[in-house]
């Protein structure tokens, strides 16, 4: 089998749209381009069409990388207002190292000045330090520390004694009490699309907080929470873990020094990823 060129010999780029591409051709440029990554994205059609909706990607304003006529790097760009997120940006194996990456982002910046954007977010993974300093290079400036937290050991023994509630309820009450803004993939825009997919939205109230969470085959995501104490998010955690069917807890990119974060790590979670944040102010 012939190696592939070294990228100095790769023929010549162009860019294209990202609606150039059908869902299944996107979804598996995504796949081939975060292959070999420390965390790899295996995409199909559906899973791309949720992440366009829910997380408000323009493919319109994101950006293909061909080479030969084979498509090579993608940028994808998430729109609301004035703010803006890099929802995904990668460059297959084989013209890694090119520059192509830096071409991307040039682009996917440029597009979103066009559409008004002030201010663009990201999130690259601790350790990456390639794609942080190409980020940095680009007047990214990190903001906070970001974990993948996995709960999917034995249920603690404290009791979960939260109470169900009406997710808007308790959407209602943790905007109000809240201070920093949760990332993108977990935002108020975000929820509020994942609030009329099935199944729905649960959410459960303490004296001292409330969660926003959703069951997927025996996994429950918390979506939102706020907690005024460690000891009340851990009662939040608890009743979710001891929910019927549920048999894993997940919270995507929850700040390090939350304290859900500190009640995941006293029961046993697992940090799968930490990522920085990081903000361009445009």
């Amino acid at each position: 089998m012939t190696p592939p060129a070294p990228p100095e010999h790769m023929g010549t780029t162009t860019f294209t749209s990202a609606a150039e591409l059908t869902l299944g051709d996107l979804a598996e440029l995504f796949t081939r381009a975060y292959h070999g990554y420390a965390v790899e994205m295996h995409v199909d059609a559906g899973a791309m069409a949720f992440m366009e909706e829910t997380f408000d990607l323009s493919v319109a304003h994101s950006h293909i990388a061909w080479r030969d006529g084979r498509s090579v790097g993608v940028a994808m760009l998430g729109l609301r207002g004035d703010r803006g997120w890099v929802g995904g940006m990668g460059v297959v194996p084989e013209a890694r190292r090119s520059g192509l990456g830096e071409q991307l982002m040039t682009r996917l910046i440029g597009s979103a000045r066009t559409a008004g954007v002030r201010r663009l977010g990201l999130e690259v993974l601790q350790g990456n330090d390639g794609a942080r300093l190409l980020y940095e290079k680009l007047g990214f400036r990190p903001t906070r520390r970001l974990e993948v937290l996995v709960w999917d050991g034995v249920p603690s023994a404290r009791a979960g004694t939260a109470r169900a509630c009406a997710p808007r309820e308790a959407r209602q009450r943790i905007v109000a009490a809240r201070g920093a803004k949760p990332p993108w993939q977990r935002a108020d825009e975000s929820l509020d699309r994942l609030d009329v997919s099935t199944p729905a939205l649960r959410a459960l109230s303490t004296p001292g907080g409330d969660a926003v969470y959703r069951v997927t085959d025996g996994r429950a995501s918390v979506l939102q929470m706020h907690a005024t104490s460690e000891t009340s998010a851990g009662v939040l955690l608890d009743t979710i873990r001891t929910r019927e069917g549920v048999q894993s807890v997940r919270f995507l990119n929850v700040p390090d020094d939350d304290l859900a974060t500190a009640a995941l790590h006293a029961r046993g979670a697992v940090c799968l990823v930490s990522q920085s944040e990081m903000v361009l102010e445009l």
